[in-house]
């Protein structure tokens, strides 16, 4: 009596199936989560790009600004105004004594 090799079915397991729609499923929302990311990101970069750019410029205005109401010329003309005068004299010292 000879034995007989079962023969290989055809046909898959529905959940086979069903898990490779489960797998294909996940495949393409994390393709699609990833692109969705990617997006998210260069808007953020797009933005943050705008903001640091809004603030090196208040930085270099303020800068500016600093300059001058610190020059020379400014503290002269302010001490004019203020009827402050150079003294004509070296400064002397008193002592008590």
């Amino acid at each position: 009596m000879k034995y007989q090799k079962p023969a290989p079915s055809s046909k898959f397991h529905p959940f086979a199936y069903f898990a490779l729609a489960i797998y294909i499923g996940i495949f393409f929302l994390s393709a699609w989560f990833a692109s969705n990311q990617h997006k998210v990101a260069l808007q953020m970069r797009e933005e943050f790009e705008q903001r640091r750019n809004q603030f090196h410029n208040e930085i270099n205005r303020l800068k500016i600004e600093e300059t001058r109401l610190t020059s020379i010329e400014r503290i002269h003309e302010i001490a004019k105004d203020l009827q402050m005068v150079q003294p004509s004299e070296s400064t002397r010292e008193l002592r008590a004594d």
